[in-house]
C-alpha cells in the first residue's frame, strides 16, 4: 500500500466476540478510493443486500478515506454505512468532528461490525488492537453523558468517541451517531443499526503516523488549498455565521421550506432564526472539526428562560430550518433546545423535523386525532409541543412510537401521502427544488433517498461552482435544459467527496476543483490519478451504489418527488435576480492578481457587517421592482401559463438523466455501462 491508506480494516463479530484484521486489495483502493466507495464494494462482495436492516447479518461499516484525518483542510470526516432501517436500501451518513483522525492513527482504514451482542457493549480501538467491553452501565445515557464517561473510563481525554443515545437504543428508524456533541452521522438510521447490535459506542485512540507517498507534493497541495480558502467568501460566511448563514438568502429565494413546504416566504424565519441573529444573541464562540480552517460550528448558551441551555453546539442550517421554519416556529431559544435534545437523544434533525411537520399537518387535517396523541394538541409555532414530541419519539412513547418509523410509514398508516415529503423513505433536507430545479434531480436520483450531500448541485445552481473541467456547462436554475448533465457531473464530485473523504463545505468553498483533488490524492496515495481517471472513479462508485439500491428493491418508480415540492406556491415566487448577483459577492477565487490581504479584508468586513445580515431585506426589496415582480403577480392571479412555466419540469429532466446514465426501464444501470467501468461482477448479479 503506497500512501493515505493502511490496506486493512478491523472486522468485529459481536455475536461471537471474534476480532480480526482483514486486508483489502490495493486495486480496490485505487478503484473505489475509500469511505463510502470502499464500503459499497465490501457490502456488494459480501452480499449485504440480502440482510434485513435490523438483523445481525447487516454489516455496519465505519470507514475513513485516504484524505481522512490528514492535514489537508476539511478532511476530518468519515462515513458510516449499512442497509438503512428507515429506507430499506443502501444507507450512508457522513460525520465530521474529531473521531476520524484518531481512527486513522490506529492503523486501520475502517471498522466493519457484524453480528449482534446479547448485552450492551462498546468497542475500544487503539494502535495495539481492539477489545469489546461491557457497556451496560452506559445504556440509557444520552450521547453527551456517554462521551464524557467513556473518555474518563479509558483514561485518555484525547480519545474520541462515537456513540448512540436513547433513540438508537430504542431503534428509532432515523437515529443518528454522535461525536464531539455536535458532529453527527445523521441520515438513514445508522444509530438504529448500532442500537440493534447493542453497540453503544466506539472509542478510538491512535499514535501511528499515516503514510504519504510524496511528502513535498502533498504539502504543496495542502498549502494551495489553504491559500484558496483564505480568499473564499463562502468560507468567510461559514466562519462568521455558520452554515445557517444560508437562512437569510435561502428564505429570500424560496429555498428554505416553511410550514411543511406550504409557504414560499416567511420574514420571521431569517429575522428570528438566522445565522446573523444567532451571532448577535446567543453565540459564545466558534468551533471547528479537526484541522479545519473554516470553523463553521457554533457554540451557544441560553442563560435563562424555559429553554435554558448550557454552553454547547448550536443549530446548523438544517436544524434551524427543520426544527424552526418547517414548523413555522419563531423561537430562537426553543429551536436550539430542540437541536440539543436531538443531539443528546441521538436523532437526525432533518427526519425528525420532517416527521413532526407532517404530523402537525395531519392533525390539522383531522387524520391524526387527540386520542392518537394522548391529548397533545399539535400545531404550528408551539415550541413546547415540539420539544415534547422529540422526547416521545426518542423513547417511542405514545404517538412517538409511530413517528419513530418515519414519515413514509406515518402516511401509510394515517394518510396524507401528498404532504409526506420524502424520497425513497428518506425525509427531504431543507432545500426547495422549486427554487433550484437541480435539487429535484438531486433528490430523485440520490442513492440513499432525498439527500443534498450526495452531489454538488446545490452549489452549482447557486452559481458558486462550475463543471467546466468536465466539459459541462452550468444549467440556469429554472430551466430543464442541461440539468441532467449538470447533475451527473455533480454526482461524480459528490461521490468522490464521500469516498476521499472531504467536507463538501471546504472543498466547494475552495472551488470544488477535480484537478486539485487529483493532485492531493496523487501525492498522498501514489496512485497516478488524472482528472479523467478520478471522474471515472466517481462514476464507478455511483453505478455500484445504484446497483446495490436495485438489489435492495429500488426501481424507477422510487425516483419520484412529492407534487407539493414541484408545483409553484400560489402566492408567487421570488425572482431570479439573486442568481446573477449572489455568486459575484460570494466568490473571490477568480480574482487572480487581486488576491491581496487589503482587498480581502475590506470585502470581508463589508460582507459581515452589511451584506450577510441584510441579504433577505436586500433581495426581497429588489424583487419588488416591476421588472422582477411580474411573474409573482401572474401566479397570484392564477395564470395557468405562468403556473405551468414555474412548475419544475421534472419528468423532462429525469428522462434525459436516464438516457445519459443508460438506466433501463427497471431503473437498473445497463450491463454495457457496468462492464465499461470494470463492474462485470455487478453486471452479472444484476442482469444474470
Amino acid at each position: 500500500m503506497k500512501g493515505g491508506n493502511w490496506g486493512k480494516v478491523l472486522k468485529v463479530d459481536l455475536t461471537t466476540g471474534k476480532i480480526e484484521t482483514e486486508e483489502l486489495p490495493e486495486q480496490h483502493y485505487r478503484d473505489f478510493l475509500g469511505g463510502s466507495g470502499l464500503a459499497a464494494k465490501w457490502f456488494f462482495d459480501h452480499r449485504g443486500w440480502e440482510a434485513d436492516p435490523l438483523s445481525p447479518e447487516n454489516p455496519l461499516m465505519i470507514m475513513n478515506g485516504p484524505l481522512s484525518g490528514t492535514s489537508y483542510p476539511g478532511v476530518s470526516r468519515l462515513e458510516i454505512c449499512a442497509r438503512s432501517p428507515l429506507t430499506g436500501i443502501w444507507g450512508e451518513a457522513s460525520m465530521g468532528g474529531h473521531f476520524s483522525p484518531q481512527l486513522k492513527r490506529t492503523g486501520y482504514d475502517g471498522i466493519i461490525v457484524l453480528g449482534a451482542s446479547e448485552k450492551p457493549v462498546y468497542l475500544y480501538v487503539t494502535d495495539e488492537g481492539a477489545e469489546i467491553r461491557d457497556a451496560s452501565h452506559l445504556w440509557g445515557k444520552d450521547t453527551y453523558e456517554t462521551e464524557e464517561l467513556l473518555k474518563e473510563e479509558v483514561g485518555d481525554k484525547r480519545a474520541q468517541v462515537i456513540c448512540i443515545g436513547p433513540a438508537g437504543e430504542n431503534l428509532v428508524k432515523y437515529a443518528n451517531v454522535m461525536n464531539d456533541r455536535g458532529s453527527t452521522a445523521g441520515r438513514c438510521g445508522m444509530g438504529a443499526v448500532m442500537g440493534y447490535k447493542r453497540l453503544k459506542a466506539v472509542v478510538a485512540r491512535g499514535n501511528k503516523k499515516y503514510p504519504v507517498a510524496d511528502e513535498a507534493g502533498f504539502k504543496a497541495a495542502r498549502e494551495k488549498m489553504s491559500e484558496t480558502l483564505k480568499f473564499s467568501m463562502v468560507a468567510e460566511g461559514l466562519h462568521a455565521f455558520g452554515s445557517n448563514v444560508h437562512m437569510e438568502y435561502g428564505m429570500a429565494i424560496g429555498d428554505t421550506p416553511v410550514k411543511n413546504w406550504r409557504e414560499a416566504y416567511w420574514a420571521e424565519g431569517p429575522e428570528k432564526l438566522g445565522g446573523t441573529t444567532v451571532a448577535e444573541k446567543i453565540l459564545t464562540r466558534t468551533h471547528s472539526c479537526f484541522a479545519c480552517p473554516i470553523a463553521c460550528k457554533r457554540i451557544v448558551e441560553i442563560k435563562e428562560g424555559p429553554y435554558r441551555m448550557e454552553e454547547g453546539p448550536g443549530s446548523e442550517y438544517e436544524a434551524a430550518a427543520a426544527l424552526g421554519t418547517l414548523q413555522r416556529m419563531d423561537s430562537l431559544e426553543a429551536n436550539h433546545k430542540a437541536n440539543e435534545l436531538c443531539n443528546r437523544y441521538g436523532m437526525d434533525v432533518i427526519s425528525c423535523g420532517g416527521v413532526i411537520a407532517y404530523a402537525t399537518e395531519a392533525f390539522e387535517e383531522g387524520l391524526i386525532k387527540e386520542e392518537d396523541t394522548g391529548g397533545l394538541r399539535l400545531g404550528w409555532n408551539r415550541p413546547d409541543v415540539l420539544l415534547e414530541l422529540i422526547r416521545r419519539i426518542a423513547f417511542r412513547e405514545g404517538i412517538g412510537d409511530d413517528m419513530a418509523e418515519g414519515v413514509r410509514s406515518m402516511a401509510e398508516k394515517y394518510g396524507g401521502q401528498e404532504f409526506a415529503i420524502h424520497v425513497k423513505g428518506l425525509e427531504c433536507p431543507m432545500h426547495d427544488p422549486r427554487a433550484l430545479w437541480g435539487m429535484a434531480l438531486t433528490y430523485a436520483t440520490s442513492i440513499r433517498g432525498a439527500c443534498h450531500c450526495a452531489d454538488s448541485n446545490l452549489y452549482v445552481d447557486l452559481g458558486l461552482l462550475n463543471h467546466n473541467e468536465l466539459g459541462v456547462k452550468r444549467s440556469w436554475p429554472y430551466r430543464a435544459k442541461g440539468k441532467a448533465a449538470q447533475t451527473i457531473a455533480s454526482q461524480k464530485k459528490g461521490v468522490i467527496a464521500n469516498s476521499a473523504v472531504i467536507c463538501q463545505y471546504a472543498w466547494n468553498a475552495s472551488g470544488g476543483s477535480l484537478a486539485d483533488m487529483a493532485e492531493a490524492l496523487r501525492t498522498l496515495t501514489g496512485f497516478g490519478y488524472t482528472v479523467e481517471e478520478l471522474a471515472k472513479v466517481g462514476d464507478r462508485i455511483w453505478y455500484l451504489k445504484r446497483a446495490i439500491g436495485n438489489l435492495c428493491g429500488a426501481t424507477r418508480e422510487d425516483d419520484r418527488l412529492p407534487r407539493r415540492i414541484l408545483e409553484p406556491h400560489p402566492e408567487g415566487v421570488t425572482s431570479s435576480l439573486h442568481l446573477a448577483l449572489y455568486p459575484q459577492f460570494m466568490s473571490m477565487v477568480p480574482m487572480g492578481k487581486m488576491r491581496v490581504e487589503k482587498v480581502k479584508d475590506t470585502t470581508v468586513n463589508l460582507m459581515k457587517k452589511y451584506l450577510f445580515p441584510n441579504m433577505d431585506k436586500i433581495l426581497t426589496s429588489l424583487n419588488k421592482l416591476p421588472m422582477f415582480s411580474l411573474s409573482r403577480k401572474k401566479l397570484q392571479q392564477g395564470d395557468p401559463a405562468e403556473r405551468q412555466r414555474r412548475t419544475v419540469a421534472f419528468d423532462e429532466m429525469l428522462e434525459e438523466y436516464y438516457r445519459l446514465r443508460d438506466i433501463d426501464e427497471k431503473g437498473r444501470p445497463s450491463r454495457r455501462r457496468l462492464e465499461e467501468l470494470g463492474l462485470q461482477d455487478v453486471a452479472e448479479v444484476l442482469h444474470g
